[in-house]
């Protein structure tokens, strides 16, 4: 009996543990910020897009890529190799190649980046830098946000009804939104919305359900209380670059043409 016991047991513990790995999202490579000295250079390179810039250069001007990255994890030490074509004639050819090992700058006094990378663009030319690896969720296979299954307390809930007013508020030049930390009705048929923008202030909008009307955008004081169930989850907006997200969990929201409209992250370090 104690032997069935311990079978059962065992048993359980073994589907735990595959569930909870099966619950894992993969993490991919999203993007580069890399810069090099002398000569000046920058580049910062997402999974689609890479925009190089020459610094300190008489006439410099950015130049854009469309390309992707790809990784060879396997490797030791890991490897990275960006590689796209200019969007401008003649077309420049942008290949980069990040391996990931200590690097220092050879003018500036600063910590060392994880990624050294070669650099190059045209026959005959070759620029050295550091990089940082930006690496995420896989956001393409990220699962579907259900909101029929949602928790009463989750305030995403509702989502799909709050959106035009949550994008009449992202869209307001005064937002400069990173996230939205919470949504909801706030009465008269008006939806407020607290965001958290690129300077990490929050600031609170509030707009008709339609998202028709101007929208109010308000500071949001150190001294005041935390805004019960902000932050878990937050809404990020489909942008050029996909959120970073390498811990919680992250859910795609998906319209009724079949595209993705934004996303949602649970449990945020």
């Amino acid at each position: 009996m104690a032997t069935i016991r311990s079978g059962l047991i065992l048993a359980v513990v073994v589907l735990l543990a595959a569930g909870v790995a099966g619950a894992q999202q993969s993490v991919v490579v999203q993007g580069a910020l890399c810069r090099g000295d002398e000569p000046f250079w920058q580049l910062e390179a997402s999974r689609t897009t890479a925009v190089f810039n020459r610094l300190a250069t008489k006439g410099n001007r950015e130049v854009i890529f469309r390309g992707a990255p790809q990784a060879l994890m396997f490797l030791a030490p890991a490897a990275v190799v960006w590689r796209g074509e200019s969007t401008h004639l003649p077309k420049d050819t942008l290949v980069v190649t990040m391996r990931e090992e200590s690097c220092r700058s050879t003018v500036a006094d600063a910590p060392p980046l994880p990624w050294r990378a070669l650099l190059s663009l045209k026959t005959g030319e070759v620029l050295t830098g550091c990089c940082t690896v930006l690496a995420g969720y896989d956001v393409k296979v990220a699962p579907v946000a259900d909101f029929a299954k949602k928790a009463v307390d989750d305030w995403s809930r509702p989502l799909p009804e709050l959106l035009p007013a949550i994008n009449q508020c992202l869209a307001s030049a005064d937002a400069r939104a990173k996230w939205v930390a919470k949504a909801g009705p706030a009465g008269n048929g008006m939806v407020a919305v607290r965001m958290i923008q690129i300077s990490d202030k929050a600031v609170d909008c509030e707009v008709d359900m339609a998202g028709k009307g101007v929208a109010k955008i308000a500071a949001v004081s150190a001294l005041d209380p935390p805004l019960l169930g902000a932050g878990n989850p937050l809404y990020y907006p489909v942008r050029e670059m996909a959120p970073m997200i390498r811990c919680g969990r992250l859910e795609r929201i998906v319209g009724r043409n079949g595209v993705t409209t934004g996303y949602l992250h649970y449990d945020p370090c």
